[in-house]
């Protein structure tokens, strides 16, 4: 049976222009009769069905051009390397769904601890520092770093790390950098990059007091805002310390768990020990 041009497209539910993009990509050959209308046979109906459910798997055109004319074996070869190209693409979604699934909870968190604090052992922690308060640092193999936790470390954290004697001073010079659960580090083949890399920081598991902070998207601009709301934060931490008999065992870090919507979220980690006591880091 002949098809015309038109009958194919409805029958795989394109276009006729798609159709015809088909013809110049090489993938159908029409014949054509005497008024040069171009018409199909049944065969180039399941070679363009097959085509779509290549295109539908994510072959581009150049790989099923590959494929046209091509030995059963190669043919073969090259879905194998795409269903392998599959299998990281799902190995790559199901960390960002962990990460996402990971941040909606820290979020819910932040509303859980609203005016609250919650005392725990934090997870020790990876980072590369980008900025010191406003200086940027740029390092050339500092920058490599930097980008590779950005965009190859599937579960990453944006986190402010505070030093503990500055904010007893009142001084709030953020570290910013992006922070890697040290438990994910084998786990996620990243033991090469973090192995002797200068760049790299450790921050110790430890027992924690956890806090919320959220600060007005408007005053997260404004140096003195932003301070300021800084400032009554830690005033309610200092307070809840010692009124529990506490004080702080280390630098403080804070997550950035929203950057969106009218306020900036944040979980805020205050290493803690009872006064008087020994208390050491897990290394």
């Amino acid at each position: 049976m002949r098809y015309l041009t038109n009958d194919l497209a409805k029958l795989l539910g394109v276009t006729t222009n798609t159709v015809r993009r088909y013809e110049q990509s090489g993938f159908l050959k029409p014949k054509r009769d005497k008024s040069n209308y171009r018409w199909y046979e049944s065969y180039d109906i399941d070679k363009a069905a097959m085509i779509r459910l290549y295109i539908k798997c994510g072959f581009s055109h150049d790989e099923i051009r590959a494929m046209l004319n091509s030995k059963s074996a190669d043919i073969t070869n090259i879905c194998t390397e795409k269903l392998d190209e599959i299998d990281s693409q799902i190995e790559r979604l199901k960390r960002l769904r962990h990460w996402l699934k990971d941040n909606v909870q820290l979020m819910n968190t932040v509303q859980v601890l609203k005016d609250n604090f919650v005392i725990m052992k934090c997870p020790a922690l990876c980072y590369v520092t980008f900025s010191i308060g406003d200086e940027i640092l740029n390092e050339k193999e500092r920058l490599k770093t930097i980008n590779y936790f950005m965009y190859q470390a599937p579960e990453v954290q944006l986190v402010n790390i505070y030093n503990k004697d500055e904010l007893l001073n009142k001084r709030f010079t953020a570290h910013t950098g992006w922070a890697v659960k040290e438990m994910d580090i084998e786990k996620f083949g990243m033991t090469d990059i973090v192995k002797g890399n200068r760049y790299i920081e450790y921050y110790p598991s430890i027992q924690c007091l956890y806090g919320a902070l959220e600060i007005s998207a408007e005053n997260i601009y404004s140096e003195k805002s932003l301070s300021k709301a800084k400032l009554e934060y830690f005033k309610k931490v200092k307070d809840y310390i010692e009124k529990n008999n506490y004080e702080l065992n280390g630098d403080i870090s804070e997550i950035l768990v929203n950057a969106f919507g009218e306020n900036v979220s944040m979980l805020v980690c205050m290493p803690i020990k009872k006064k008087g006591s020994k208390s050491t880091p897990t290394q």
